[in-house]
């Protein structure tokens, strides 16, 4: 049992993946009878599996966030465990709007996700000083392009009121935060700890003083 858990562990990107194809055969039996809901939310689905394999290449997206920013020895860590908290807030929110189409504070909820990727790839560039793109940039920006276009679909098709973007941005931050407490759990550290990194980083970036 403790070896099928560690080969979970190790291997969280690829059962998050079959969990994705499995709604994705679901969807493909049930297109004419699913909401546009449902097919916005599983074309961002799609693009934040493919963005999560490009992120990885190489570790270079970990290299920055959790190397260069929060300061960790990330390669110290047990594999697969800086990744474990993301696979399971990505399966759970996505797989929640799927199966509810008609709350729709849950796909704006995917849809806020979406496009603040977009926007967290391109401060990434200006932050880290990169000479290039940051890593996950090119599906960042069509998960971010698709999810606008959907949100565009949404607005024609649905008659909905504002309190669902309310909802949704409450939902949002919420379980964004659920997730970062889960990650910092399982690397042994501390909001405090990331803060204070962060705020460091931040200071020498800016040439400021802390």
């Amino acid at each position: 049992m403790k070896k099928f858990g560690l080969f979970l562990l190790n291997n969280n990107v690829q059962w998050m993946t079959f969990c994705f194809l499995g709604w994705l055969i679901w969807a493909a039996c049930n297109w004419n009878n699913l909401e546009l809901a449902q097919k916005i939310t599983l074309g961002i689905y799609a693009f934040l599996i493919a963005h999560e394999y490009e992120e990885g290449y190489k570790d270079r997206f970990l290299e920055l966030m959790a190397g260069r920013l929060m300061k960790i020895n990330y390669k110290a860590l047990t594999p697969g465990l800086t990744h474990l908290s993301q696979a399971i807030y990505i399966t759970t929110i996505f797989s929640l709007a799927l199966l509810f189409p008609a709350q729709l504070w849950l796909t704006f909820g995917v849809i806020i996700l979406a496009i603040f990727e977009g926007y967290v790839h391109n401060m990434g560039i200006f932050l880290f000083r990169l000479r290039g793109l940051s890593p996950g940039w090119w599906t960042a920006m069509g998960m971010a392009a698709f999810a606008i276009w959907g949100l565009v679909e949404i607005n024609q098709a649905y008659d909905y009121t504002g309190i669902q973007w309310l909802w949704a941005t409450l939902y949002y931050i919420a379980t964004f935060i659920a997730m970062e407490i889960g990650f910092q759990k399982l690397i042994k550290n501390s909001f405090s700890n990331t803060i204070h990194s962060a705020r460091s980083f931040l200071s020498e970036r800016f040439g400021t003083k802390q």
